[in-house]
Formats: structure tokens, C-alpha cells, sequence
């Protein structure tokens, strides 16, 4: 039995050997894209498979090419370096080798295609044609290429002898073997760029657009930044068909959410950089990887970390846990006419103790003195120690610890406040009396009219009224001002 297994391998083998190993080599040539080439050399394939009987011949896959020559770095270096393709033919170790390239000719794109025998160098078969785009390239390449490979022998023929009358043409009636229809392509998201069976089409570059295709199978790829590229093939086949292609992501977003701390320096920016790169967004979409994140801020303390970013992913870092304000070393006195005083001392509106004051502070703190909280125009220093010595007014009282004894936080402003209600409650009454003066100086005029001799009996009536209206208003106006202007003395003693 082991026998005659090794008798049908060993046929087997010589049988393989027997067979003539043909390579189609990528097709070659700066006018077309890579997509386009890969079609060309495709349909060059395609055409060899035609003719080529597989009992007889190995057309050989391009990955085998590949591996033959050293792998793919090797292929790249061979392929510049070869002269002809020839060459690339007998390192690739096959019988013929075959290659298409292309070129510019005038506005039309040129085509050559060329067959070698490796053996013997010699050139067996050769097309040349020209075409006004890529489609027109590949129907030469469909119709024509078949009959080069047909000139390796023992390849078959295109058109095998057939017995009896043959041949016989005769006119028909011309029918346009093209349609084109219109197509709504769209993409999700928007903004990618299209190519139609390897071709872009001038008037739908990105998505969405519209353009016409031909009636069939239509290769479409859609390609955008941070997206998995799409290629799909779609059957055309009515007028407005809609196309609609969804995007696949390929990436991961790293969002920031700023904070402060009592609002401290929120009038400047935080600072953000990916990679030592600036951005000028808290939610970034970044490809898959590992990436150096920095934070800064005048006001805070740096902070810097690492994130790993994955498809599909949505990482948030929430600073409000993780900042901290930076400090500078404060030491206040206060003086009056050369004399040390101690005066109430706030940072950011709390009351923090009197002077002689020292301590950490925030960098960007506001400072305030005395009673009527004046700022104090120090320049704090990260990290350092700063000394400072306010000048207060000779006029100015003093406030000291002793008022915040029991509460350490109360406000100046409360007291502030009181003395203008108590001045404006002052002016007020004092301007209700005066009007009540004014009143009264029109009752003395009516009164005046009143006494008047020789007048008639309604002209004594009206005066009358005028003199008893003013009195009420006067003695209103009077009793109003009196409160008002009261009030405000009382608010002063109070407070």
C-alpha cells in the first residue's frame, strides 16, 4: 500500500514539474493610482486565466512572486533595480513573464503590455493601445490581452477551428450597450472621499454628492481621517438610487473637563498638550496608542499623566479632584505714621488673621488690609517668600482679630453696607423736609391771598382751600423726612 502511495506522488510531482509557471507582474506607471493599477493588473490576469489551461500551467499569485524574490522589501529593491522584466523573471523563477504599464500620451493614457520567455529572453508577445481613461484601459485589456498569453505554446486558442460554415456577418441595428443612471451617495459621517471602481469621480469628491454610473456592479470606496476605509460593491441599477455608506471608527476620545477652585485665576486659560503638541480642545479624537498628557496653569500646579487611547474608547479626566493652587510665602506688616498696627488681613474675601501676618498663599490671591479692605498690590512669588508692608490711612479706623473672635469668616462689607443705608436714609429724609418746607412756604402765600379785602365770596373759598391743602401737605412731608432722617442716625449708632 505505502508502495504504490509513493508511485502516485512521485507522478504527481512530475506531473507538477511538467507544468509551465507563468507570473503577471503588478502592472507599472505614475499616471494611475495604486487602486487602478491593482484593477489593471487584475483584468491582466483575468486574461491569462483565459487561455492558460490549468492542467497545463501555473499562473503564479503575486504573494508567491513576492516570497520567490526575498519578500517584500527585496521585491520593491528588485523592482527598481531591474532593467528589463526579464530579469525579474528569472529571480522569480518562472517560464514567461508578462507585465502591463502605462503612460502619457498627448491627453490619452498609453498602454503596453509585454510577454517574455525567460529561457530564452526573447520577446513572444506585445499590445499596444491607447484609451481616454482607466475603464477604457481595462476593455482593452479584457478584449486584447488574451491573444498575447495565446502565443505561449500550448496555450488554447481564443477562437477554436470549427467544422462547417462559419464566419458569416451580416448587419444589425446599433443598441448603445451603456447606461448610466444618476446615484445620491452619502456617508456617515460626512466628508469622505470616493473613488468609483479605483476612479474618482470630478464631480462627487467628498460626501455627499451625486454622479452618474454606469448600470452593474460598481466598486466604491470611501475613505476618511480617524475611519476604517469602506469598500463595498453596489449593483446600479435605477435613476436617484441612494447610497448610503457608514463609517467605521478608528479611534478613541480623550476628553478634559477644566475646573478652579473658588474661582482662582479663572480669568486665564489651562494650558493643554498631547505629545508636547498644544490643542486648543477639551475632547480630542486621537488614533489608537499611549499618549503624554500636560496641564498647566499660572495659578495651579502642573499636572501630567499617561492615556491609553483605544478604538472606540472615551476617556474623561476630571481635573476638579486632581489640581492645586500654587503658593507663595506672605509676611504683612501694617504701620500708621511709623507706628506698627495690627489690622485684619483677607485672602480671596476670608478673613485669615491680623498683621504682623505670615503664611502660604495662593499665588493668585487677592490680598486685602484694614476696614476698608484695601487691596494690597503685592507680587506674590511661586514657592518664595515675600514681604510686604502696608501703609494704612492716618484717618482710616482700625479692625483688628478682636472683631472676628467668635466668627473668624465675618464680612467687612456688612458694615460697609449699613453706613451707606444709614447715609442714604439721611439724605432722604433730609430732601423729604425740605420739600415740606416748600409746601409750607405755598401755605403762607395762600394765607396771604386769604386776607385780602374787597374779593368775592368764591376767591376767599378757594384761597382757603389752597392754605388748608398745603398745611396737610407740610405737615405729611415733615413727619415723613423726620422718620427717614431718624432712622439713619439710628442705623449710624447702631452699627
Amino acid at each position: 500500500m505505502s508502495k504504490q502511495f509513493f508511485i502516485l506522488l512521485a507522478l504527481a510531482l512530475a506531473a507538477y514539474g511538467q507544468q509551465t509557471s507563468v507570473a503577471v507582474l503588478p502592472s507599472d506607471g505614475a499616471v494611475l493610482g495604486n487602486d487602478e493599477l491593482e484593477a489593471l493588473t487584475d483584468k491582466m490576469r483575468e486574461a491569462a486565466l483565459k487561455v492558460l489551461p490549468t492542467s497545463s500551467f501555473v499562473l503564479l499569485k503575486q504573494d508567491v512572486v513576492v516570497k520567490r524574490l526575498g519578500g517584500m522589501e527585496n521585491y520593491i529593491k528588485e523592482c527598481k533595480e531591474s532593467i528589463c522584466i526579464v530579469d525579474l523573471g528569472k529571480k522569480a523563477q518562472v517560464d514567461y513573464v508578462a507585465q502591463a504599464s502605462v503612460g502619457k500620451l498627448g491627453d490619452k493614457i498609453r498602454l503596453k503590455v509585454e510577454l517574455y520567455n525567460v529561457l530564452t529572453e526573447g520577446l513572444v508577445g506585445m499590445l499596444n493601445d491607447e484609451a481616454d481613461n482607466v475603464r477604457g484601459l481595462l476593455n482593452i485589456v479584457e478584449k486584447k490581452a488574451p491573444d498575447v498569453f495565446s502565443k505561449i505554446p500550448g496555450a488554447s486558442s481564443r477562437k477554436p477551428f470549427l467544422g462547417g460554415i462559419s464566419g458569416l456577418e451580416k448587419a444589425s441595428d446599433y443598441e448603445l450597450d451603456e447606461r448610466l443612471y444618476l446615484a445620491n451617495l452619502s456617508t456617515e459621517p460626512s466628508g469622505a472621499v470616493l473613488s468609483f471602481d479605483g476612479v474618482p469621480a470630478a464631480s462627487c469628491h467628498k460626501t455627499p454628492c451625486k454622479t452618474e454610473l454606469p448600470e452593474g456592479n460598481v466598486r466604491i470606496i470611501a475613505a476618511l481621517e480617524h475611519y476604517d476605509k469602506a469598500d463595498t460593491t453596489v449593483f446600479i441599477k435605477q435613476n436617484n438610487q441612494s447610497i448610503a455608506i457608514t463609517l467605521k471608527p478608528n479611534f478613541g476620545i480623550l476628553e478634559i473637563k477644566p475646573a478652579f477652585i473658588d474661582d482662582i485665576g479663572k480669568d486665564e486659560p489651562w494650558y493643554l498638550y498631547i505629545n508636547d503638541k498644544q490643542s486648543s480642545s477639551w475632547k480630542n479624537r486621537l488614533s489608537p496608542s499611549k499618549y503624554k498628557v500636560e496641564l498647566s496653569h499660572r495659578c495651579y500646579e502642573a499636572l501630567s499623566f499617561e492615556a491609553g487611547i483605544n478604538k472606540g474608547s472615551h476617556e474623561i479626566f476630571d481635573m476638579a479632584s486632581n489640581i492645586t493652587l500654587k503658593k507663595s510665602g506672605l509676611i504683612l506688616s501694617a504701620e500708621r505714621g511709623g507706628e506698627p498696627i495690627s489690622e485684619s488681613v483677607f485672602v480671596n474675601g476670608k478673613y485669615v488673621g491680623d498683621t504682623p501676618f505670615s503664611g502660604a498663599v495662593p499665588l493668585c490671591a487677592k490680598i486685602e488690609v484694614g476696614y476698608n479692605r484695601d487691596i494690597v498690590d503685592v507680587e506674590l512669588k511661586y514657592n518664595e517668600k515675600v514681604r510686604y508692608m502696608y501703609k494704612s490711612s492716618p484717618y482710616a479706623p482700625v479692625f483688628s482679630g478682636e472683631l472676628y473672635a467668635s466668627a473668624p469668616e465675618v464680612e467687612m462689607r456688612s458694615i460697609k453696607t449699613s453706613f451707606w443705608v444709614a447715609l442714604g436714609l439721611d439724605v432722604l429724609g433730609a430732601a423729604v423736609i425740605s420739600i415740606g418746607a416748600v409746601k409750607n412756604s405755598e401755605m403762607n402765600e395762600a394765607h396771604d391771598r386769604y386776607s385780602k379785602r374787597g374779593q368775592s365770596q368764591s376767591y376767599y373759598k378757594n384761597a382757603w382751600k389752597d392754605v388748608e391743602n398745603n398745611r396737610s401737605s407740610r405737615n405729611t412731608l415733615y413727619i415723613v423726612g423726620s422718620v427717614l432722617l431718624i432712622s439713619g442716625i439710628g442705623v449710624h449708632i447702631w452699627f
